[in-house]
């Protein structure tokens, strides 16, 4: 089956405009309020947040079923399953999670008075149900863009860097917090960003989806 590029074209753009809002939004995630002072600005911010995050992730998972869709001819069948835990893991972490937070804060912050209760009210929003109870769906959000990278790579489609910058979502999840960088998710989005892009910029989509023909010889 042919697919115009424009298709490609399209579901690029959707990938690039909604990891662009998806890594402000992460960006400006807030730390945990530490005095009652700071709870108004915390919840203001994390309002701001977490609805970029609800606007931009839909677009991300939209685009990528392009960025699948683009390489399917080279990609191993066992690929398709990193964008279904990619799918799954960012609609828990950057969707189901923002939305609980936009309902919870504000409650659980209303009546806090002291520095402990604060921290409690945060913290509670996370020890409780689902997020309890659904740390694999938390995982996949790590293990699919891993999953997919590996995939990348082996389809060839896209330049070869581009799976390993994917591929260094591992190592920078565990030295990020070290270095006091809590935004992690940020590189994520850019990297998903540049795969987006380079859906809008490859013209030769058209030509990878049209099936080998025959050399026809005139006269």
């Amino acid at each position: 089956m042919q697919i115009s590029q424009k298709f490609f074209s399209f579901t690029g753009y959707l990938i690039v405009i909604g990891a662009l809002i998806s890594a402000v939004g992460n960006a400006l995630k807030p730390l945990e309020p530490a005095t009652q002072e700071g709870i108004e600005s915390f919840i203001s911010r994390s309002l701001l947040s977490d609805t970029l995050l609800i606007a931009g992730v839909p677009l991300v998972i939209l685009g990528l079923a392009g960025l699948f869709l683009r390489q399917s001819p080279k990609l191993p069948k066992w690929g398709w399953v990193g964008y279904v835990l990619t799918g799954i893991g960012l609609i828990y972490v950057d969707i189901v999670q923002p939305v609980i937070r936009l309902v919870a804060y504000p409650i659980v912050l209303t009546d806090a008075r002291t520095e402990e209760e604060i921290y409690n009210a945060v913290t509670t929003i996370y020890d409780q149900d689902p997020f309890g109870y659904m740390f694999p769906l938390l995982i996949m959000s790590l293990i699919g863009p891993i999953w997919s990278a590996v995939s990348f790579w082996k389809a060839k489609v896209f330049p070869v860097w581009m799976a390993i910058m994917m591929l260094m979502i591992l190592p920078l999840f565990i030295i990020s917090p070290m270095l006091g960088f809590d935004n992690f998710p940020v590189y994520v989005y850019v990297v998903i960003g540049i795969y987006g892009y380079k859906l809008i910029s490859d013209k030769s989509a058209v030509e990878n989806n049209v099936p080998d023909q025959p050399a026809v010889v005139t006269k």
